[in-house]
């Protein structure tokens, strides 16, 4: 299954979600029960919109990573930690010596992803929670760490 039929099977698990949550909606007449299929139904939304932008950006992938149309920087640490989406500045990340963008990606939101903070190599954390995910295909490589 290549990630185009993944995030497609993804979306529709989703949208499917969200249609028994809209049901349950229908017949619930508890007001906590209403809250809480609201915020199911407001995290679906928001998992949905990842998934589509996460699309869009696996259509873009080939074009994003290739050096000819994307040149790279070499960042140093210190140079990466002034990309820390604060004063207008972008967030960036590195993993594994390449440097992406996090900036417009919605679970990097505040320049922060699960208490992590742009800015920094993620090697070791990414590792510990992403090992054999594509989540970084997903993302604009911009430059990578000078050795």
């Amino acid at each position: 299954m290549n990630d185009h039929e993944i995030f497609i099977n993804l979306i529709k698990n989703n949208i499917s979600e969200m249609l028994e949550t809209i049901d349950s909606l229908y017949i619930s007449c508890n007001s906590c029960t209403k809250n809480m299929l609201l915020n199911r139904l407001r995290r679906s939304v928001t998992n949905l919109s990842m998934l589509v932008q996460g699309f869009e950006s696996s259509q873009h992938l080939s074009d994003a990573n290739d050096p000819q149309q994307n040149p790279t920087r070499v960042f140093t640490l210190a140079e990466l930690r002034k990309y820390n989406g604060r004063n207008g500045n972008p967030a960036y990340v590195a993993v594994n010596g390449t440097v992406y963008d996090v900036t417009n990606n919605a679970a990097w939101a505040a320049a922060t992803h699960f208490g992590l903070t742009s800015g920094r190599d993620l090697t070791g954390e990414f590792a510990s929670c992403h090992s054999g995910q594509s989540a970084l295909s997903r993302l604009k490589a911009v430059g990578t760490i000078a050795e």
